[in-house]
């Protein structure tokens, strides 16, 4: 199995609002990306460092049963390709069509990206432990609002009502995929969606789209909020 998939060349202009403003890469170290397409396998070798320019990649690692744990979500701006003696800590593959942009190694060491990445393995740092908790501690209840509320703080547009409290995202992550990533059954992260639902916090016409129509309340449900 190769470490990593090679994608055809296109020519793609750069994103309005690059993470990493200091320096612009030619269009060609972009890649337009596949829905499902693995992008790195855990344990393969790899010297690069990969942008998520638009859409969404999972990180995951899997057991030697085939069980999968989605570690992170990562939405426009994140950095992944961090590795461990020369390999990959886990498996990136795309949950919609992205576009990818390369950094080779010779430009994270010549200090132009360098502010970027330590601040983002601080962030990554943070969601690790955040996630951890996550799993060890919350409750579903817990688990699902926590995951909506990190799903909408990445991929949401807000209405043009003004409401700063209503705004929609796509739900890149199947049920089977929210399942993975906070350690729930696919009926449990069902379950919590339609009481959300039915609660008057959430709404959705379509499985792949949410508007959150109370974030304060969802804040506080997945414990986001200090309750005084």
């Amino acid at each position: 199995m190769p470490d990593t998939i090679t994608f055809a060349e296109t020519t793609l202009p750069p994103p309005p609002t690059a993470a990493f403003s200091t320096t612009k890469l030619s269009p060609n170290r972009q890649r337009l990306v596949g829905e499902h397409a693995t992008l790195l396998f855990q344990g393969g070798r790899n010297r690069q460092l990969y942008r998520v320019v638009d859409g969404c990649v999972a990180l995951s690692q899997l057991l030697d049963d085939g069980r999968r744990q989605i570690t992170d979500v990562l939405g426009p701006g994140r950095l992944f390709g961090f590795t461990h003696d020369g390999r990959n800590i886990a498996t990136a593959e795309t949950l919609t069509f992205a576009r990818i942009e390369t950094l080779a190694a010779s430009q994270v060491e010549d200090g132009d990206h360098g502010p970027a990445v330590a601040a983002e393995l601080k962030a990554t740092l943070h969601r690790m432990q955040a996630h951890a908790t996550l799993l060890g501690r919350k409750t579903a209840t817990e688990k699902v609002a926590t995951a909506l509320i990190d799903l909408a703080d990445q991929f949401a547009w807000r209405g043009r009502a003004g409401s700063a409290a209503r705004f929609s995202f796509n739900l890149y992550l199947s049920r089977a995929d929210l399942a993975d990533w906070l350690g729930l059954t696919v009926e449990t992260v069902s379950r919590c969606l339609n009481r959300f639902k039915r609660d008057g916090l959430i709404d959705f016409n379509h499985p792949k789209t949410v508007r959150i129509l109370d974030e304060q309340h969802l804040r506080t449900m997945a414990g986001l909020v200090r309750r005084d």
